[in-house]
């Protein structure tokens, strides 16, 4: 039996890895829940006797996924099950092919995904030294686009201590240990003694994180060192790690088996989300200028791109992408424009004399805009020494 159902929501959810979360502890004033916005989309209440193929398939094997994990990832009703309409997540001691620990990673990939909206989860955490429990949501691109492009957005992660959870975006220029977010602390009862429920509020300008219908953080494109790339569908992961360089390796204190207890995962979408919500224009380069000079028997060349919107205003935020042709060293790839919607300067050493020095935009990337390169003044710019 179901021990709680709220209902809120979203529109939204791979190698890889949940990745470290920044180590700053925050907790933020309630917010109310707003019950009437969200249309439930999509849900799972786990009250089949088996996991549903058709909403959950595996990730599979040992491969350390990219954090230096130690469990083996198999299919197993060992690893993987639901019992008394619960989903549980079963990390173990075992020798199973050439590892010592075994657990399941779940996921929605090629069967459900989603933009935009709430997403939400019922769980109840193990704790202990070394486990990494996670409820994530990766870029359904990160097959073309690879990790962190396709973006990553981590509703929950726990790496073992009771009462500290944590919720982080990573996409280009942030990912990893620069990924951006914050961590909420439980003043009372601990994550791994009673069921909570962790959801992440998914709109197009922002994303927020909750525990309880508690905010606890929101991040906004203006807070990223990079493109927004929340713009696209993303699937859902479900999965509990042993060991990684975050978390750390168990030691004599880790009990097993460690069990990650799912009671509900749910989607919902946005009513209050229009088609002008989803539109903000286009942008393009009205402008691009390159600078050389003479540094310390070096020519460095020092580039600038202006982007305005459809009607000729300055954008700012805009993530400018862009690479250097010539003998070079030490380039700036990325740049985001200023309020007069300039971006840079993008430097570059120029190791010989002789040739001449390019630079070339490939991408501009701005939030709710589409980038209409077709306008643009000129897409690259050259200069001789």
């Amino acid at each position: 039996m179901k021990l709680h159902k709220s209902i809120f929501l979203l529109l939204i959810f791979s190698i890889l890895i949940s990745c470290a979360a920044p180590v700053q502890e925050t907790v933020v004033e309630a917010s109310p829940a707003e019950p009437e916005r969200w249309e439930l989309v999509w849900n799972d209440e786990f009250e089949s006797e088996t996991i549903n193929p058709e909403n959950w398939t595996y990730d599979l094997g040992a491969s350390g996924w990219g954090n230096n994990e130690l469990q083996n990832y198999t299919d197993r009703e060992e690893n993987a099950r639901i019992e008394d309409g619960i989903l549980i997540i079963e990390a173990r001691e075992e020798e199973y092919k050439a590892s010592d620990y075994t657990s399941a990673r779940l996921k929605t990939q090629m069967l459900h995904s989603w933009t935009y909206g709430r997403i939400e989860a019922r769980m109840k955490l193990p704790t202990g030294q070394g486990i990494w429990s996670a409820f994530w949501i990766l870029g359904d691109d990160i097959a073309t686009s690879s990790w962190p492009d396709c973006g990553e957005i981590d509703i929950m992660e726990n790496i073992g201590a009771p009462k500290t959870v944590y919720g982080t975006v990573h996409g280009p220029g942030y990912s990893g240990g620069d990924g951006v977010g914050s961590s909420y602390y439980s003043s009372g009862t601990s994550f791994a003694d009673e069921f909570h429920t962790y959801a992440v509020e998914w709109q197009p300008d922002q994303i927020s994180w909750y525990v309880d219908d508690v905010l606890f953080n929101t991040v906004t494109d203006a807070d990223v060192n990079g493109a927004w790339v929340y713009d696209h569908d993303f699937f859902v992961i479900l999965n509990l790690a042993v060991g990684g360089l975050w978390p750390g390796y168990p030691d004599e204190t880790t009990v097993f088996p460690q069990q990650l207890l799912v009671d509900y995962v749910r989607v919902y979408r946005d009513t209050e989300l229009t088609e002008e919500d989803l539109v903000g224009g286009s942008v393009h380069i009205s402008e691009m200028d390159m600078e050389m000079e003479d540094v310390e028997g070096t020519w460095q060349g020092s580039a600038y791109v202006t982007v305005v919107d459809q009607s000729g205003n300055p954008v700012e935020g805009a993530v400018v992408s862009a690479g250097w042709v010539g003998a070079i060293s030490g380039a700036t790839l990325e740049s985001k424009t200023d309020e007069n919607g300039i971006a840079g300067p993008f430097v570059a050493i120029k190791l010989s004399h002789k040739d001449d020095l390019s630079f070339c935009v490939s991408k501009v990337s701005k939030i709710l805009h589409e980038y209409d390169k077709v306008v643009n003044v000129q897409n690259c710019i050259f200069k001789s020494p």
